[in-house]
């Protein structure tokens, strides 16, 4: 499942650590492998400057440490969850988290977390004015559910259709809201008579992935 990207703007501000500045641009892996370099108390201590308050250096000492400390890879996602909505007002940092988290869901095949992490990048994306590539982060989870037997809550599709819909409509596109309209309509039967297809795999007739917009 690849994922959409784009810009999310110069960060909050730059600091005294310039590797963990460098390494917030290259990706979550960067980031984290920095992070580690740097130590606990001096991550938490960027993370406290970047978000204009020193004082909260304290509050970010343990999500910080679970992160960088954490045994194994679930332990790692949940830590980045954590982390990321502490410092959620910094969309650099959030996005680059959450981003994190959708690796780890794709690689576990854990619907739940592919979802969650869908819905706060593609938050981070509108924030920034960006409703198509919003929208194609639902989209990919669409398609990632849809193939090899994939399985997820049916609500999560439920609500990543709808989200397709509302993000087009803003975006002006009409006929693509209408088209997912449709779908939806038909997906939700499917629901009401407890179709397998529901919770699992292509509920679609026609194989092919759902394309954006664009």
């Amino acid at each position: 499942m690849s994922t959409p990207r784009q810009d999310r703007g110069e960060p909050i501000a730059l600091t005294a650590d310039p590797k963990l500045d460098a390494a917030l641009a290259l990706g979550w892996e960067e980031w984290e492998q920095a992070a580690k370099g740097a130590g606990v108390g001096a991550v938490a201590g960027w993370l406290a400057l970047r978000l204009g308050d020193l004082g909260r250096k304290r509050e970010l000492l343990q999500p910080v440490a679970s992160l960088l400390e954490a045994a194994d890879a679930e332990d790692r996602a949940l830590a980045r969850a954590e982390l990321a909505e502490l410092v959620e007002e910094d969309d650099a940092l959030a996005d680059i988290l959450w981003e994190g988290v959708l690796a780890h869901g794709v690689a576990a095949e854990d619907g739940d977390t592919i979802a969650e992490a869908t819905t706060r990048l593609a938050s981070i994306a509108e924030a920034h004015g960006d409703l198509l590539a919003a929208a194609e982060y639902h989209l990919e989870f669409l398609n990632w559910r849809r193939s090899d037997a994939h399985v997820s809550d049916p609500e999560a599709v439920e609500t990543a259709m709808e989200e397709v819909v509302r993000l087009a409509r803003l975006d002006g596109e009409q006929r693509f809201a209408a088209l997912f309209e449709f779908r939806l309509a038909s997906f939700v039967r499917l629901v009401e008579r407890e179709d397998d297809r529901a919770a699992e795999g292509d509920w679609e007739s026609d194989p092919t992935p759902y394309q954006s917009w664009s």
